[in-house]
């Protein structure tokens, strides 16, 4: 078992409900661990990722299906099916990061999307 999983066992925790301290430290102690990232060929980091809301989301994805993949068995799964796919966002030159160098940027510094409220009855079927 996991000492995620066992952790929220002795506390009585539902696994499935990740707190933020769980979060954090699973960055903190799995994926700093397993990726690198070189400037040199465009990818991208920042230490205050937690001030990045779109790799909070992608973390916080990645780390429940980790957690699934744990209890399951299927790793090889999550790293081509999960962690793949989100690293190359995460870390490329357009993705959370991009405009964090040697330090972190104000989030004010990334540009946000302007929308516009759809029509009232505006549907995707």
């Amino acid at each position: 078992m996991s000492d995620d999983l066992a952790s929220h066992e002795e506390t009585g925790q539902d696994p499935e409900v990740i707190t933020p301290a769980d979060l954090v430290a699973w960055v903190e102690e799995f994926i700093s661990e397993v990726e690198s990232v070189d400037r040199s060929s465009g990818q991208h980091w920042c230490s205050q990722w937690w001030n990045h809301p779109e790799a909070v989301s992608r973390f916080r994805a990645l780390h429940e299906k980790w957690l699934e993949a744990q209890a399951e068995g299927g790793m090889s799964g999550w790293w081509v099916d999960h962690f793949d796919s989100h690293a190359t966002v995460l870390f490329a030159k357009r993705g959370p990061f991009g405009e964090c160098g040697t330090t972190h940027q104000s989030k004010t510094s990334r540009k946000v999307l302007a929308c516009e409220a759809p029509p009232t009855d505006w549907s995707w079927d």
